[in-house]
């Protein structure tokens, strides 16, 4: 039987809302890390606005696929996803945007950060990680 570890810190207050988890397995855990779709989609939108959506992660949000046709939805090209992640940078987005959702981009650069750190702890243990969306 394995063991669950969840992160949740970016559901927390949000619970009864739309969720996004990124979930990964070995030998007898299962790793997630949970959070409110909100911040989730915040995110790649401003992505959206700097970074070419042609294909990966942003090309799947952007067409509304991957995960929101197949979940569990793995990912196929974690080092991209990696990368993505790890260049997040509130400097590169319209300050509009930034202004339209006050309470959420704050949040943001850390929300990146951990998903970041999850995806490397994943892939440091051969992981094959998906996104299941609930």
């Amino acid at each position: 039987m394995k063991t669950d570890i969840v992160n949740d810190s970016y559901y927390t207050g949000f619970e009864g809302e739309p969720e996004i988890a990124f979930v990964y397995e070995k030998l007898n855990e299962r790793r997630v890390l949970k959070m409110w779709t909100g911040y989730f989609e915040t995110m790649l939108d401003l992505m959206c606005q700097y970074e070419a959506y042609n294909d990966g992660i942003l090309r799947e949000y952007y067409v509304q696929e991957g995960w929101y046709e197949e979940s569990p939805w793995e990912l196929t090209n974690l080092d991209a996803t990696i990368q993505l992640f790890k260049s997040f940078n509130l400097q590169n987005v319209d300050v509009k945007a930034v202004e339209a959702s006050p309470n959420i981009v704050p949040t943001l650069p850390k929300v990146a950060c951990e998903i970041t750190q999850f995806l490397e702890h994943a892939k440091s243990n051969e992981s094959n990680v998906y996104i299941v969306y609930d």
